[in-house]
């Protein structure tokens, strides 16, 4: 291995708690979840990253770095992990904190402008400054416990992300002018001892954005712990009685549909909310459910343990208009043409084909030609014959032991067959190195930790191997494993009906 890449290695760090704690601060996404990125050629999830290191600190003796982004915490994998989340589990160690890190590349690192002494208010950098789009649109008048008050909405880039009382405004600006006192705070909008009119009620709610939008813009304000969970965690998202939060999901034809759900909604209640917005057929429910848009012109299922309002909020600066849109589940021809009777599933399985079709560069001008000619049912039952193109899914790169020094491989799958395609780490294929496997010589799969593994057996074979693949779609893998085998058994059993 070369120092270069030994470099970018995973590395294992012990810190000892000593009286100042383990002398290094955290930073990262606030909510939980969010896009996948590549680092140094492997996929993880979003990071918290290592923001100051003291001098002569137990981490810098231990040899954590400024920029140093954190896989785990304790043996627990963080990644995808809320800010929150990742402090708790540090602060909640003993007297010895285990992690595992990977330096960032050098642009990502910062000099340490820390040090384990007193430092004096010049040690702070307010001139980095951002834009955030943070407003604070409206109020709602919510009851607790028999207690009613008004709680002001937060958004970030028109999604909302948390509701405060004043009080709380109140108590983050005091711990603020305590952590930094040199800093020029804006003054909050005056306290009121009566029942407010709906006018100062609105000059207020003016006033709390004013200053959120302030202090989010300074970076080195916006980006403390106390902001990040002012704006992350929300007190009233457990209770009974929830706020109701707006989500925009995508449609297959590309329109937009809103919705208004109960802040902690898992994908099952938020796609039953958009199966009955739209008015898809009862019949058709089980064909469709709620995917996100990556940034790499990949779309995930998700779970159904997820929160989509958390993931709709985290992707706010990097999607478009939002980063959920509602798709096909579907890779039998036979299943899919069931529901062409359904209009609605008619139309939307029609502008799928066409979209999985235009981003195919094997089609001839001809073919494109004729097919603007043909009508809905016409597209779909031409795009089944593309049986390497349509209804396939295609992984990004991941390592897989079955290849030398866990080189990486693209897992492609349809109902046909599941291919393994080796690759490498930025995704260059080698056509030279393809495994095809037949669905009847599956034996089993699961999903383990960060690996999704299956076992196969071919006729040729006196035991069964496994094939673990590292990736962070390991869920959705075992989910299209599931699908597939389903709908084969599905096919398998309408054949023997008709014979």
């Amino acid at each position: 291995m070369s120092s270069q890449a030994s470099k970018y290695t995973p590395r294992n760090i012990t810190i000892k708690k000593s009286n100042d704690g383990f002398g290094f601060n955290v930073r990262g996404q606030v909510v939980e979840g969010g896009q996948i990125r590549a680092i140094h050629g492997t996929l993880y999830g979003p990071l918290q990253h290592v923001s100051a290191v003291s001098n002569h600190s137990s981490a810098e003796q231990a040899g954590l770095c400024i920029g140093d982004k954190i896989l785990k915490v304790n043996g627990i994998d963080v990644e995808g992990a809320s800010h929150k989340q990742v402090v708790d589990l540090i602060k909640h160690s003993t007297d010895e904190l285990n992690l595992v890190v990977i330096a960032s590349t050098g642009e990502d690192r910062r000099i340490n402008m820390y040090s384990g002494e007193d430092s004096s208010g010049s040690s702070n950098d307010y001139t980095e400054r951002r834009s955030l789009a943070i407003t604070i649109p409206d109020y709602s008048l919510i009851e607790i416990h028999g207690e009613k008050f008004y709680v002001f909405n937060v958004y970030i880039a028109g999604r909302h992300l948390c509701s405060r009382r004043y009080r709380e405004f109140d108590s983050l600006h005091q711990l603020l002018k305590q952590e930094y006192p040199d800093f020029p705070f804006s003054p909050l909008p005056k306290k009121w001892p009566f029942k407010l009119s709906d006018q100062q009620l609105d000059t207020r709610r003016r006033g709390l954005e004013q200053y959120i939008e302030k202090i989010c813009s300074v970076r080195v304000v916006g980006d403390s712990d106390l902001v990040q969970e002012f704006l992350s965690a929300d007190l009233y998202e457990r209770d009974s009685v929830s706020i109701d939060v707006e989500l925009k999901i995508m449609l297959p034809d590309r329109s937009i549909t809103i919705l208004k759900i109960k802040r902690f909604s898992n994908a099952d209640k938020v796609y039953e909310a958009v199966a009955e917005k739209i008015d898809l057929p009862k019949e058709c429910i089980p064909y469709f459910y709620l995917f996100e848009i990556l940034d790499y012109n990949f779309e995930r299922k998700l779970h159904s343990n997820e929160y989509p309002h958390q993931i709709y909020v985290y992707n706010c600066c990097t999607a478009n208009t939002t980063c959920l849109c509602l798709r096909k589940f579907i890779f039998s021809p036979i299943v899919e043409n069931q529901l062409l009777k359904y209009p609605l599933a008619r139309n939307y399985l029609y502008r799928e084909a066409v979209d999985q079709l235009s981003h195919s560069e094997n089609s001839t001008i001809d073919q494109r030609s004729t097919l603007k000619s043909f009508n809905e049912i016409e597209y779909i039952k031409y795009a089944q014959t593309l049986t390497d193109i349509y209804n396939t899914i295609t992984f990004p790169p991941c390592p897989c032991s079955s290849r030398k020094d866990n080189g990486c491989i693209i897992l492609s799958l349809n109902s046909t067959r599941l291919r393994l395609h080796a690759c490498s780490n930025d995704g260059q294929l080698d056509s030279d190195h393809i495994a095809n496997f037949d669905w009847t010589n599956i034996e089993q799969y699961y999903i383990s930790g960060e690996y999704f593994i299956f076992e196969y057996k071919r006729s040729t074979m006196n035991t069964t191997k496994a094939i673990k693949l590292q990736t962070p779609f390991a869920q959705f893998m075992y989910d299209c494993f599931e699908c597939i085998l389903r709908e084969l058994q599905t096919t398998i059993k309408q054949i023997e009906q008709h014979e």
